[in-house]
């Protein structure tokens, strides 16, 4: 647990957090988990039940998440079918993406624990390279990440309908960039999750875990 992560303090109950300081009402958003990872809304949806994988554990990202525990790719494969199953959602209309910065120096939201972003009824969403650097492609979700080097920061992006990239990221990325083209791609004006309030389709999703 890392005192300054706000991932960290969420899933051990802390309220000092940006989901306690908007939900006040809800102790937990977790829809989701394994023994290694948990599921939750994100704040901010881009489209409904738009969610994060995240790991319990402290790690910067998933590349370094995938080196450390053993059988990962199980747990996230199990995760991303129950949120799917949850959500209503099939996977294949699911888009799927990662900005693996490590620190601040590689750009990034101001949260540096491994969260992989689902986005349901986006599959169909190609977004090509987000830094200028030539992608890399991959069938999987998991093949492309046991091919991405964990030393240096990264994109991840793609779905089972187009395919998945990765690029090595050798500059900086401003913040939320991947985020940003996802939302312009769906035509969702508030593309910055620290711009959003209380939103109804969190508050249903999280209603609906606890009926």
């Amino acid at each position: 647990m890392k005192e300054d992560c706000v991932f960290c303090r969420e899933l051990i109950g802390r309220k000092d957090t940006n989901f306690a300081r908007l939900y006040p009402e809800f102790s937990s958003r977790v829809i989701a988990e394994t023994d290694d990872l948990v599921v939750f809304p994100c704040i901010g949806q881009l489209t409904p039940g738009h969610s994060l994988v995240v790991t319990k554990a402290h790690y910067s990202n998933f590349a370094e998440a995938f080196n450390a525990l053993s059988d990962l790719a199980i747990q996230l494969k199990s995760a991303l079918e129950n949120a799917n199953e949850f959500l209503g959602f099939k996977s294949k209309d699911t888009l799927y993406f990662e900005h693996g910065a490590i620190t601040a120096d590689h750009g990034g939201c101001g949260i540096y624990h491994a969260h992989l972003h689902l986005v349901p009824q986006a599959g169909g969403v190609k977004i090509g390279s987000v830094s200028g650097s030539d992608p890399q492609s991959f069938k999987s979700l998991m093949d492309a990440y046991f091919a991405i080097d964990g030393a240096k920061p990264y994109a991840l992006i793609g779905s089972e309908q187009s395919g998945f990239t990765t690029e090595s990221l050798n500059v900086a990325l401003p913040s939320q960039t991947i985020r940003r083209k996802v939302a312009s791609e769906l035509g969702c004006p508030v593309w910055d999750w620290r711009e959003a309030g209380q939103e109804k389709g969190m508050i249903d999703l999280l209603s609906r875990k606890l009926a």
